[in-house]
């Protein structure tokens, strides 16, 4: 068992369904100082729920480090890249696509 692998796996569940819930975006710095004009052109818990659940995915991809020990070194580095990159199209499709603009 590798116990940093499941503690920061479990660190990542636990902030991805927070924001998942829709919870945490009030506590970070960006959000609180953004005006309120800003903040009202985004519908915020749709976009919290996407982001939550690529944090949770990572956080699922440590604990499985963690707990199994046939997920090798070279998997979880595989696994790792690829989660970059389905963040990356995440972030492209945020940044790119409207579905997250408030009417």
């Amino acid at each position: 068992m590798n116990y940093t692998c499941i503690f920061f796996g479990c660190l990542f569940i636990a902030m991805g369904v927070i924001f998942a819930f829709g919870k945490g975006h009030i506590h970070l710095k960006a959000w609180k100082n953004m005006p309120q004009k800003e903040k009202d052109k985004i519908d915020i818990l749709p976009l919290c729920r996407n982001i939550g659940d690529v944090i949770m995915l990572n956080g699922i991809l440590f604990l499985t480090k963690g707990m199994w020990l046939g997920f090798h070194d070279h998997w979880f580095m595989c696994a790792m890249v690829a989660w970059f990159i389905v963040a990356g199209l995440d972030v492209w499709y945020i940044s790119k696509g409207h579905r997250y603009d408030h009417p």
